[in-house]
């Protein structure tokens, strides 16, 4: 589903990654760890278009991604979320997820009138991000944990082929990244799926292989059993 080949990009003398090959496959939930700085936010950046790289490929269904705009690669099937949630404090739940999934020919002012029906897509996204029972709910009223959930529905509302979660279980409690993992694992084969997370457990858990970035270099890419015994991981991410 999406190649990333050589990836590497420079803020004047600091490389941020360095030469990266990363492979997502078709259903798989792929992991990518790293310790504070190793270049993992700044890969996602690369690959959803904000940042520009400086040298590499990124192909998406092997259509090259370099040059095209944030919005443009969304559109093409590419999704993702944020370490920061980013949401409308008085704008109910069902209203963030009726503007996910407005048609690109529509704008936000005609979605968001009494016209735009897209109840049964917003009932299936809610129950699937565990947010059923506050459709109605002003997003600032959500309690941490769910305002995550509702981060994450609002990718999953975009119909997205390639979905790219920076650290969903963020600031959530054991109960809530419980939560976070059961939503994932109810995604499982519908969507390719890359995890940046400092929660080895749940990344372990979840990921069908893990790849490892060190100072903004692939260390390894491997399955969670081989990484978590691989003794330059235990070196430089598990501290051992």
């Amino acid at each position: 589903m999406l190649s990333v080949e050589g990836l590497t990009k420079k803020f004047d003398s600091v490389v941020a990654v360095d030469d990266v090959d990363l492979e997502l496959r078709s259903g798989e939930i792929h992991g990518l760890i790293g310790p504070n700085g190793a270049g993992k936010t700044t890969t996602v950046n690369l690959i959803t278009g904000e940042l520009t790289p400086t040298r590499g490929t990124i192909q998406f269904e092997g259509e090259d991604l370099v040059g095209l705009s944030p919005s443009t690669i969304a559109r093409r099937g590419i999704g993702r979320s944020f370490q920061v949630v980013q949401y409308f404090p008085e704008m109910t739940v069902r209203k963030h997820l009726r503007l996910a999934v407005r048609e690109s020919t529509r704008t936000v002012r005609s979605v968001l009138d009494r016209d735009a029906d897209y109840s049964e897509e917003i009932q299936r996204v809610a129950e699937l991000a565990h947010l059923e029972d506050q459709l109605d709910t002003v997003a600032r009223n959500l309690p941490h944990g769910q305002k995550r959930f509702l981060d994450i529905a609002m990718v999953l509302a975009m119909d997205s082929k390639v979905i790219l979660f920076d650290e969903p279980a963020a600031g959530l409690n054991e109960s809530e990244t419980n939560e976070v993992r059961e939503i994932l694992e109810e995604l499982r084969g519908d969507y390719a799926i890359l995890i940046v997370e400092h929660d080895i457990d749940l990344v372990r858990a979840i990921s069908d292989r893990i790849t490892v970035l060190h100072n903004g270099s692939v260390l390894t890419t491997d399955t969670p059993e081989n990484v978590v015994q691989n003794s330059q991981v235990k070196e430089v991410y598990l501290g051992e």
